[in-house]
C-alpha cells in the first residue's frame, strides 16, 4: 500500500471513532443534566411550594430518624451487625497470624543444603582427579578451576547469608509489629 492510501484509511477510522464518541456523549450526559435540574428545582421549591417543603422537613427530621433508630436498635439488626463484626475480626486475625512465610524457611534451608553437598562433591572430584593424574599441566588446570569454584562458592555463600539476614530482619520486624498491635489493643 502506498502512503496516501494508508493516510486515507487512518483518517476514515479517526472520523468514524469521533462520530461514535459524539453519539455516545448525549446518553452519558443526560443523567447528569436531569440530576442538575432536579437539584435546582428542589433547592428553589420552598419559594414555590411551602407546604411541600414543610412535609419534606418533617419527614427528614422526624419520621426518617425514628424509622432508622427503630430498625437499627432491633434485636435482629444488632445480631446481624454483631456477627459481621466477629467475622471481620476473625478474618483479620487469620491474616495477621499467618506464619512468617514457611516457604522461605524451607527454600533457604534447601538451598543451603544443596550448596554444601555440591561444594563437598566438587572438592572430592577435584582431589580425585588431581591425585589420579600426576601431570603438572592438569594439576595447574585444576588449581585454576578450584580458585574459580571457590570464588563462586564465596559469592553463593555471601548471597545466601544476605538472604538469611533479610529473612531474620523480616521475622523481627513482624514480631515487633505483632507486639505493637498487642499493646495497642489493650488500651
Amino acid at each position: 500500500m502506498d502512503p496516501i492510501s494508508i493516510e486515507k484509511i487512518r483518517a476514515l477510522r479517526k472520523y468514524r471513532r469521533s462520530r461514535r464518541q459524539q453519539k455516545q456523549l448525549l446518553p452519558t450526559l443526560t443523567p447528569y443534566m436531569v440530576a442538575t435540574c432536579v437539584l435546582c428545582l428542589l433547592l428553589t421549591s420552598p419559594a414555590w411550594f411551602p407546604g411541600l417543603c414543610s412535609l419534606l422537613v418533617s419527614f427528614f427530621l422526624t419520621t426518617l430518624p425514628d424509622l432508622a433508630t427503630a430498625f437499627l436498635l432491633s434485636p435482629k439488626c444488632l445480631f446481624v451487625v454483631g456477627n459481621l463484626i466477629v467475622a471481620f475480626l476473625i478474618g483479620e486475625s487469620r491474616l495477621r497470624n499467618q506464619p512468617a512465610s514457611p516457604v522461605d524457611v524451607d527454600g533457604v534451608h534447601e538451598e543451603h543444603v544443596k550448596r554444601n553437598v555440591a561444594s563437598t562433591a566438587t572438592k572430592a572430584a577435584t582431589t580425585t582427579v588431581v591425585f589420579s593424574n600426576h601431570s603438572a599441566q592438569v594439576e595447574v588446570l585444576w588449581e585454576g578451576e578450584k580458585e574459580e569454584e571457590e570464588k563462586e562458592e564465596e559469592q553463593g555463600e555471601e548471597e545466601l547469608e544476605k538472604r538469611v539476614d533479610d529473612f531474620i530482619a523480616r521475622v523481627r520486624r513482624q514480631r515487633k509489629l505483632e507486639a505493637k498491635s498487642f499493646f495497642d489493643t489493650d488500651r
